[in-house]
């Protein structure tokens, strides 16, 4: 095993060189092309839907009862979730306390707040809390929680500390409910044991956020935008896909405080606006979202909300949140996205066309305040 873990070390370090080199070539030979105007038409449009879409869902829960308190996962993603998720929660209607940390849950909070829904990571510092304020038994609060296990985790044996909140949560004393942003066949792969506990299980898949997701009104003035952090899937994802286009065309990569080069950490506000510089937002995804029905990435509905045209990978999930017309994912083959990057790049009306498809969609289908409507169904269904 130690061999193993050396040899992927030295793998990933090479990949993650080789990156750089082909981000500094392109970034020094490749021919800048001229910068794009604005669609006014397709902004209009993106304004338009994101008012609807608050009207329409505006406190359209607020009759519910549910008081939802949310114990932030501890990660800068955890943060834009659940804060994305308060907002949506709050704007329909439904009363709802985000905290920062699971120390935070004291039994003064709980008395303040009455909550009904709980809602946090599957750790050993939350079934802590959970004890010490008294909620480690089934009461009017549903307590709901995510599994904190990976695919890559998924083949290595039980911790000490998982097969603890196992024994608790099938003695009463844990989840209620469980809930994932991956979809069941996904979760199955990577929570099994969770799984096999029989709780009720609801997907939450990710979404575009309408209070921070939307056209921008500037130029595109690169030709693509990359925006991700650097963990061990994601830089096999980018070596398998983009080598060739970050070789040869300017564009926005980043994150520099994991890659270790590229633009520095972004406020997610701004993620929206990097995109709209870029003709082509590259979304490639990491090999598990390959193999089975799982997420999409917000990186995916959030360029659609702010009509970016992008180009990512298929998956099994793909076509049942996207059709065809409304977003380009491509197989995962060494020359696939390059191929189709080649394809759209100078193609103007085409990304327009593709990218006002997919603005529909997302405002239709996939904001956060349609997972707020149905985190709140969903609890009530299955309690």
């Amino acid at each position: 095993m130690a061999w193993r873990d050396l040899t992927d070390k030295v793998q990933l370090r090479f990949m993650r060189r080789h990156i750089q080199a082909c981000l500094a070539i392109g970034q020094m030979h490749g021919q800048p092309r001229p910068p794009e105007p604005p669609n006014a038409e397709l902004h209009r449009r993106g304004a338009e839907l994101c008012m609807q879409t608050l009207t329409r869902f505006n406190q359209i829960r607020a009759g519910c009862g549910e008081r939802v308190l949310l114990v932030t996962p501890p990660s800068p993603a955890g943060w834009v979730w659940f804060e994305d998720l308060r907002c949506a929660l709050e704007h329909v209607g439904v009363a709802v306390l985000r905290v920062d940390d699971a120390q935070a849950l004291t039994p003064a909070l709980v008395t303040d707040f009455r909550p009904t829904l709980l809602l946090g990571l599957d750790t050993d510092r939350l079934h802590e809390r959970l004890q010490m304020v008294g909620m480690d038994r089934p009461s009017h609060c549903t307590r709901m929680l995510i599994p904190a296990r990976d695919v890559a985790e998924s083949r290595t044996p039980l911790t000490t500390g998982e097969t603890r909140r196992l024994d608790r949560t099938a003695s009463g004393a844990g989840a209620d409910l469980l809930m994932s942003l991956h979809a069941e066949p996904f979760t199955q792969r990577s929570a099994g044991p969770w799984m096999s506990l029989g709780k009720p299980f609801v997907w939450l898949p990710q979404a575009a956020s309408p209070f921070r997701d939307r056209p921008h009104a500037c130029d595109r003035v690169y030709d693509y935008a990359h925006l991700s952090v650097a963990n061990p899937q994601r830089i096999r994802a980018v070596w398998h896909t983009l080598r060739s286009i970050l070789a040869r065309h300017h564009g926005l990569f980043g994150e520099r405080e994991t890659w270790g080069f590229g633009l520095p950490r972004l406020p997610v506000d701004e993620h929206a606006r990097c995109q709209a510089m870029a003709r082509v937002s590259l979304a490639p995804l990491v090999a598990p979202l390959l193999e089975s029905a799982g997420d999409l990435t917000q990186r995916v509905y959030a360029a659609a909300a702010s009509a970016t045209f992008q180009i990512t990978e298929l998956s099994p999930l793909t076509r049942q949140h996207f059709d065809e017309d409304e977003l380009i994912a491509v197989p995962r083959e060494s020359t696939s996205m390059h191929e189709a990057f080649g394809q759209w790049v100078d193609d103007k009306p085409g990304r327009e066309r593709i990218s006002r498809r997919a603005l529909e969609r997302v405002y239709r289908d996939h904001t956060s305040l349609h997972r707020a409507v149905q985190l709140i169904d969903d609890v009530q269904a299955r309690r």
